[in-house]
């Protein structure tokens, strides 16, 4: 059976000569076990292995689990398996995807526009663009009544 774990951390940077700012993370991790038990410790291990050899947790000290995940199947039509909201503007992040991961196990996927800035960056384009529902605003305001 395969189980998703999604974790989150959070940490001082030391910077050199600067003050230290906090950080807060998440990532995502895949498992293959017997059990929910089982899954638990590769994934504690997996962690474990990640933060020793990687410098993405150089200053994190703890890791903290938001929710274990076991796959019997997947729909046709898929599935979201774990949604984050934070309150304000993104102040910027960084990602990455499949850190030291063999590509015999997994690829990953990345949609950037053909032309970038003089300095390589360039703004992301929206993957999909949702439709306001009419109920939406309706039910804020159901909701600010009480």
């Amino acid at each position: 059976m395969l189980y998703v774990g999604h974790f989150s951390f959070s940490f001082q940077s030391k910077p050199s000569r600067k003050a230290s700012q906090p950080w807060h993370g998440y990532f995502t991790a895949v498992v293959e076990s017997a059990n929910v038990a089982g899954a638990l410790k590769k994934l504690e291990v997996l962690a474990q292995k990640s933060a020793a050899a990687s410098e993405l947790f150089s200053d994190v000290s703890e890791i903290f689990l938001e929710s274990c995940v076991e796959l019997k199947s997947v729909p046709r039509t898929g599935f979201l398996a774990h949604v984050a909201l934070e309150e304000g503007e993104s102040l910027g992040s960084i990602s990455t995807t499949l850190p030291g991961v063999d590509r015999k196990y997994a690829s990953s996927y990345h949609f950037e526009p053909d032309s970038a800035d003089e300095d390589g960056g360039f703004d992301a384009e929206p993957f999909v663009v949702l439709k306001k529902r009419k109920g939406a605003t309706r039910a804020k305001k159901a909701a600010k009544k009480k």
